[in-house]
């Protein structure tokens, strides 16, 4: 549940990696509350009558986890060395099945992704606080916690 939690909590965000463990994970869990809310609609008349052909639980769920899902491939592209740019491969006839071989592949040990600059070795690397993030834990020349880990602001 993690790795889905730490989907969800990084919902905007683009930038770090996501390990293929974590990108499973996430994608597992989704499909699981999909089936879920298949399962709700159904038993609540949906797609069976004309009264509530929408099913809106699983309309709700696959909503929720638009945003998130494309965040954690291109997290995920970003772990084997590649530009989130290809993530656009989604709409290539045939290219979802490429992204599906490169969320396969062991992640890229040390790719431009990991590389800082020092102006930005002193910017916050994530919204979320370092024990409740996975994946990205470890950050080139930071030694304490980042200046707002700890506080809301």
């Amino acid at each position: 549940m993690g790795a889905y939690f730490d989907g969800m909590l990084r919902y905007f965000e683009f930038s770090g990696r996501s390990t293929r463990t974590q990108y499973w994970m996430f994608y597992l869990i989704q499909l699981l509350m999909l089936a879920a809310g298949i399962i709700v609609d159904y038993k609540m008349g949906g797609a069976i009558s004309t009264r509530m052909n929408r099913m809106p639980v699983t309309l709700f769920m696959m909503f929720i986890h638009l945003v998130p899902a494309s965040t954690v491939q291109v997290r995920r592209l970003h772990d084997i060395g590649r530009s989130g740019g290809w993530y656009l491969l989604n709409f290539v006839p045939f290219g979802g099945l490429v992204l599906l071989y490169w969320a396969c592949l062991g992640s890229d040990q040390s790719n431009r992704y990991d590389v800082m600059t020092p102006a930005s070795a002193a910017l916050p690397q994530s919204s979320i606080p370092r024990g409740v993030r996975m994946g990205n834990t470890l950050v080139a020349g930071r030694t304490g916690p980042s200046p707002t880990e700890g506080r809301f602001i």
